[in-house]
């Protein structure tokens, strides 16, 4: 099996993880346990032990053997023996030998020389005997010292008399520290009797657990590339690698190369180790195999009947080999390969004759008529199979209709595909045109606009400007209009300048009064409204209103009203209601592409006017249909943003996290991904995850400045950086983005006014009273769009506050504000700022409420690090969180004692130990040992890092 250089981060696996740690506690307290780790080959049994063994490091003697493959038979002992040779390596030969006197040293002698002498073995089954005897004394002496983890790994490889030792040290080795951990392949169950036998009789065996190792999911397998690639993977990336890897760690690595890019090759090795069952099948079996490989990721067994030409019971006796050697699964009503990169291994293995002649095989059954249980789209499936049998004519003219009966499904990847093929035929075929009824020009249009649709940006720019350079503009003006939209499309969604031109130059084109114009004033409208260009939005919307009349026509009809919602300056009620009334009126309709812009539109609406009940019980429906009608990567982050936001706002922190990840894995566009990250960046915020947060602001930096979204990104990064030098304790960069944003809302129309609760937040708290009051004054001049941002403006009085004392009841007011629009997390600041700006006043017992009531809500959606805030302002405050008597000094936050808790706060406020040491009337001895005690406690490795994280636990209060 190939190994990879690099040592991937550990994905996965924490509820097995869990599991074990939990068994080690019970072995520490004299309890036997053991594990059966069963996955398939490459699925991580071994990188679970590995992490297990690491975070048992020094509290246990691990001690590993493995089983090793043999062609003819098993190696006898081969693990026990690995297992000896370790521990001699860590003791010597001696030192062992004193753990079971000089006759169980005899005995070991025959698995290791380095015994000495052998015993003289007379009868084979006492020799046997006093060698498990010698065993079962090594590990109880061991055991006696300290925890034993013994692991023996692929015992699928076992021989007999392993699996008899296995057997008999479960049996008599209950009562002591020992800790049995056996890794095998499941798949290798099905062909041997020996191997499903011990894994019975150990499964049976008190204080055995079993633990199959699932696949990794798309989010493991994205932690697991980012530790691999030093970086978090693109979408992209992740859903490829996930696709190809079938979410087996060990072919993940295989997919990145050195570089750390994706793989579209095997390298020797790995390409020996996928085919290495196959060319071990008979021949007859091998060839199927290679058939099946063409046949698609599933193969019916009545198409493989019939392309084979063999019976029902020939096709059985080939397949089964291929079946019990895990490489064929039987599925539904056919097979399919066990993992998708062996699959593609069998397919990269065959040389072109084979190719042309299994495609032939494939197109004339079909072209016979599709079998009853054929899964593919028949059209489909005859042009692929034309195409690699060289046949362009056939390929040109199934392509054609499939690329129809795609489009008419809402497939638009699939007829992006198909045009594909259509073009790649056309100039093979002398009479192209005629065949299918469209010009080459027409299908470029054709593939472009199902490019659009299927967001596949790159491929649909390179079809529209072949497009482009083949119209002629004076003869045509509207197939250049058409070209022009679909352009201007693809650049909105890539971020590249240039789509308001292509919109203006494709309205000059289409003057008329045709679907073509409307559907330019639409997307025109949408691009405006993106911009904030309300005014020119709403006039295009009016003439849309009237086009949609002269033509008749429900579908413009219905984008005119989303438009009009859009641009209305209402009131939040009258608005919402447009928005439901267009939404309602779009499903009756029917229409899919503006079902979906009325549910995107409806659900940001419900987010930003604070209605988050509402986004979140419609939301999943909206996304739902988005897929449904093929819009998914086109649109599908701009509708699960406001969803995920929701989710968040009202605590739902799971669920958000869920939601944003189904959102990347549609790999979206660049628009699409500034939601992701966005989403990404608040989950992280909420979290108080400093390393989450960083990697969501390199996202973002990462994707092109687009105008599209220049002000929106440069104030959300702006505001994360904000956040995240705040968490850090970074006072001087801290000052310095805020002067940054002072800066950024003086060149805007209007204001971010998330970006101003952050930043007159952190100017508070690192005392630049000029700046906070600047941002204060901006507030107040900044009009109120619903109550959410009423609820924002009141959140700057209250921060403004606390530069003179803080007022109880604006943070009172606030705290309600925000438990009026179910946001426990800013309701949990406020009243953490309530029960500090209480306890001030006097009023200890009210200032006790807030700090639980606070400390409650934060605990309830995970909010780590506001927790560790509320926690450690109440301990300032000497009030017991538990609902003790106030007044009491309460056990200090993070594991500190109370001496080491006040040793931080000075630390943090910039002390070195002999000032610490006057300051607590202690020696300069004691305060250096009080600080190293803290930054063990803490896991930071300085002085710094420990003052940083005082400073985002708010421990010191600004000057």
């Amino acid at each position: 099996m190939p190994t990879s250089h690099r040592r991937s981060l550990f994905s996965g696996r924490a509820a097995e993880l869990d599991a074990m740690e939990a068994a080690f506690r019970d072995i520490s307290g004299g309890r036997q346990r053991s594990f059966l780790l069963g996955a398939e080959a490459g699925g991580g049994k071994s990188r679970l032990v590995e992490e297990f063994a690491d975070r048992l490091s020094g509290r246990a003697l691990i001690l590993k053997g493995g089983c090793i493959e043999q062609r003819e038979s098993a190696l006898p002992y081969a693990p026990v023996t690995a297992v000896l040779h370790e521990l001699v390596q860590l003791r010597g030969a001696p030192s062992v030998r004193s753990l079971v006197g000089a006759e169980g040293a005899r005995e070991l002698a025959w698995l290791l020389p380095e015994f000495g002498e052998t015993s003289e073995r007379f009868d084979a089954g006492i020799a046997r005997a006093r060698l498990f005897e010698a065993l079962r004394k090594l590990f109880e002496e061991l055991a006696r010292e300290m925890p034993l983890v013994l692991v023996v790994e692929d015992i699928h490889w076992a021989d007999q008399a392993t699996c008899d030792l296995l057997r008999f040290l479960t049996a008599r080795l209950r009562k002591i520290r020992l800790m049995l951990i056996v890794t095998y392949r499941p798949e290798e169950t099905s062909g041997s009797n020996a191997l499903r036998t011990i894994i019975a009789d150990l499964s049976l065996s008190e204080g055995t657990e079993v633990l199959k190792l699932p696949r990794l999911t798309r989010a493991e397998v994205a932690a697991q590339l980012e530790g691999l690639l030093g970086r978090p993977p693109t979408p992209a990336v992740i859903n490829e690698v996930h696709t190809r890897s079938c979410g087996i760690p060990l072919f993940t690595e295989a997919l990145i190369d050195a570089s750390g890019g994706l793989r579209t090759d095997f390298t020797g090795s790995l390409n020996d180790y996928l085919l290495k069952a196959v060319r071990e099948m008979p021949a007859s079996t091998a060839e199927l195999l290679k058939v099946m490989a063409l046949g698609g990721p599933h193969i019916t067994h009545a198409l493989l009947r019939s392309v084979t030409e063999k019976s029902d019971l020939e096709l059985a006796e080939l397949l089964r080999p291929a079946i019990l050697a895990g490489i064929l699964v039987p599925d539904g009503d056919g097979y399919v390969f066990r993992h998708a990169l062996i699959h593609e291994a069998v397919r990269g293995d065959l040389i072109a004759g084979e190719r042309m002649a299994i495609h032939r095989a494939y197109a004339e059954v079909l072209e016979r008529g599709p079998l009853p249980s054929y899964r593919v789209w028949h059209a489909v499936a005859l042009a692929r199979h034309w195409h690699g049998a060289g046949e362009a004519e056939h390929c040109l003219q199934w392509a054609w209709q499939s690329a129809a009966e795609a489009g008419a499904t809402f497939a638009y990847a699939d007829q992006m595909e198909m045009l594909k093929l259509a073009l790649a035929a056309w100039f093979e075929v002398d009479n192209a045109a005629d065949l299918i009824g469209a010009d080459h020009c027409g299908v470029l249009e054709l593939a472009a606009d199902a490019a659009c649709w299927a967001a596949e940006a790159e491929q649909g720019l390179t079809f529209v400007e072949r497009a482009l350079a083949e119209v002629d503009a004076e003869r045509d003006g509207m197939q250049l209009a058409a070209l022009l939209l679909q352009r201007a499309v693809m650049r909105q969604h890539t971020l590249i300048p240039g789509e308001i031109a292509d919109l203006e130059r494709a309205l000059d084109h289409a003057p008329n009064p045709t679907r073509l114009r409307a559907d330019g004033l639409g997307q025109f409208s949408r691009a405006l409204i993106l911009r904030g260009e309300f005014d020119r939005a709403r006039r295009l919307g009016d003439e849309l209103k009237d086009l949609s009349e002269r033509l008749d026509d429900e579908e413009y009809r219905i984008e005119a009203l989303i438009v009009a919602a859009s641009v209305d300056m209402a009131s939040d009620s009258s608005r919402i209601d447009a928005y439901w009334s267009v939404a309602k009126r779009a499903g009756q309709a029917s229409i899919g592409r503006v079902e979906v812009l009325a549910g995107a539109a409806l659900l940001q609406a419900l987010f930003e006017t604070g209605k988050y009940a509402e986004a979140i019980e419609v939301g999943p429906a909206i996304f739902a249909r988005a897929v449904e009608f093929g819009q998914a990567r086109y649109i599908g982050a701009i509708v699960g943003s406001p969803l995920c936001r929701a989710l968040l706002a009202v605590g739902r922190v799971s669920e958000a996290i869920e939601t944003c990840e189904r959102m990347a894995a549609l790999d979206p566009l660049p628009l699409g991904l500034v939601h992701v990250f966005e989403c990404q960046a608040e989950i992280a915020l909420v979290l108080g995850d400093s390393d989450r947060i960083a990697t969501a602001a390199r996202s973002l930096r990462a994707l092109p400045p687009g105008p599209q979204v220049a002000s929106r990104m440069a104030a959300n990064l702006l505001r994360i950086d904000i956040e995240s030098r705040a968490l850090a304790g970074d006072t001087d960069q801290s000052a310095i983005l805020i002067r940054s944003a002072l800066t950024h809302f003086e060149k805007q129309r209007g204001v971010s006014w998330p970006l101003l609760a952050s930043a007159i937040r952190v100017a508070v708290d690192t005392n630049l009273k000029d700046a906070a009051r600047q941002l204060a004054d901006l507030a107040a001049r900044s009009p109120c769009r619903n109550i959410v941002e009423e609820a924002e403006r009141l959140s700057i009085s209250a921060e403004i506050s606390r530069m003179a004392g803080s007022a109880l009841d604006v943070w009172e007011a606030l705290a309600q504000s925000w438990a009026d629009l179910s946001q426990p997390f800013r309701q949990a600041y406020a009243l953490m700022q309530a029960g500090g700006a209480a306890v001030n006043a006097g009023k200890r017992t009210r200032g006790a409420g807030h700090f639980r009531r606070g400390a409650d809500l934060a605990h309830s959606i995970g909010a780590r690090l506001l927790c560790d805030q509320i926690e450690t302002l109440a301990a300032k405050a000497r009030i017991d969180l538990r609902g003790g008597t106030d007044g009491g000094m309460p056990k200090a936050p993070l594991g500190l004692t109370d001496r080491e808790f006040e040793v931080l706060r000075l630390v943090a406020a910039g002390q070195s130990n002999r000032e610490i040491a006057n300051n607590l009337f202690i020696s300069s001895k004691t305060a250096s040992v009080h600080v190293s005690n803290i930054l063990s406690k803490l896991s930071v490795p300085s002085r710094g890092a420990a003052a940083a994280l005082a400073h985002r636990l708010r421990m010191v209060d600004p000057a």
